[in-house]
C-alpha cells in the first residue's frame, strides 16, 4: 500500500516534530515541504508555544499569589 500524505498532514507532522516516512517500509524522515507550508508549520508552532508560556505563567502567578 502505497499512501500520499496530503500536505495539511505533512505540515502538522513538521510542526509537531514528527518525522514521517512515505510507506510502512520506508525510514521516517523530515516531510519536504514548499517554503509557503514550512511557513504554515512555524507559525503553527509558534502558536502552541505561545499557549505552554502562558499557560506557564498563569500557573507560576497562581502560586506565587497564594504562597
Amino acid at each position: 500500500m502505497n499512501t500520499k500524505y496530503r500536505t495539511w498532514e505533512k505540515i502538522v507532522a513538521r510542526a509537531i516534530e514528527y518525522p514521517i516516512g512515505e510507506s510502512d517500509n520506508d525510514t521516517p524522515r523530515t516531510a519536504v515541504l514548499r517554503q509557503r507550508h514550512a511557513k504554515i508549520g512555524f507559525y503553527m508552532r509558534i502558536a502552541e508555544r505561545s499557549v505552554t508560556w502562558i499557560t506557564c505563567f498563569f500557573i507560576v502567578a497562581g502560586v506565587i499569589r497564594h504562597w
